[in-house]
């Protein structure tokens, strides 16, 4: 017998069928499907995704209008005493205002004004840090509305 005459190994160690009376009779092969392990493998690809962008989506929401308006009056409150000159400039009681008291109105001022497009309520806020920076950037204190405005921000920022 040569190598081309030999025949094949079985790929398993059962007997081959036999025929006749004797044989056993043969069960059709089963494969399990897997449709229901993939759809499920799906679906919860699907629900995590889902779940991902609402936690995704809710992390990125603004704090609110609060949030900001007590931002501003923290930073007006940080900015220190701003100098009363209705009564007449002294130059012993005041020189000068500090850059950076400057700087927190001006800040404390734009918080106001984002606390105020998302929630009116806080316009009154607004509009007083406006006069009072107003009153900061142009450096008169002698403004009796610019001192009304600052007592009213305080006023507003007591409330809470």
């Amino acid at each position: 017998m040569t190598a081309l005459d030999t025949p094949p190994l079985p790929d398993d160690d059962r007997r081959p069928p036999e025929s006749g009376a004797d044989a056993e009779p043969t069960e059709p092969v089963t494969v399990k499907s897997r449709r229901p392990l993939v759809l499920a493998a799906a679906a919860g690809f699907a629900i995590g995704i889902c779940v991902t962008g609402l936690l995704w989506g809710l992390s990125g929401q603004r704090g609110g209008a609060n949030v900001d308006a007590a931002a501003a009056c923290d930073a007006f409150s940080r900015a220190g005493h701003l100098p009363d000159t209705t009564t007449g400039y002294d130059p012993t009681a005041f020189t000068r205002l500090a850059d950076d008291a400057a700087h927190r109105i001006g800040a404390a001022y734009e918080l106001a004004q984002a606390a105020a497009a998302f929630n009116g309520e806080y316009q009154p806020l607004a509009q007083s840090l406006a006069g009072v920076n107003g009153m900061v950037v142009s450096g008169r204190f002698d403004s009796r509305s610019g001192q009304d405005d600052i007592i009213r921000v305080q006023q507003l920022c007591a409330r809470g």
